[in-house]
């Protein structure tokens, strides 16, 4: 059976377009419209989605080694949104349980 040429192009224009978000599931992005995507973008200097020890060096705010919360070496932009929300890399106490 042969496959006329003008089918195999319409497959192509129906999958080409999908295939630009193959492998974007593993990029989570920090809301649209704040200053940390417009830091983030900036901070991120070759463009790949994620901020390596040197480009995040540029920012003296930054503690990258408690940022860094899976230890990769790098920061995601969901790291960078959460890294002035704990120093210690501690999770915050539950208002329930008393302090001591």
């Amino acid at each position: 059976m042969k496959i006329s040429q003008s089918m195999i192009a319409a497959a192509l224009i129906v999958a080409l377009p999908l295939s630009a978000f193959a492998g974007d599931k593993d990029k989570t992005q920090a809301p649209m419209g704040t200053t940390a995507t417009a830091d983030f973008k900036s901070l991120d200097t070759n463009g790949d989605g994620r901020i390596s020890r040197t480009e995040a060096s540029r920012d003296t705010k930054i503690e990258f080694a408690s940022a860094d919360k899976n230890s990769d070496g790098y920061l995601d932009s969901t790291e960078f949104a959460h890294r002035d929300s704990m120093t210690d890399g501690t999770m915050p106490s539950d208002p329930a349980t008393p302090r001591q």
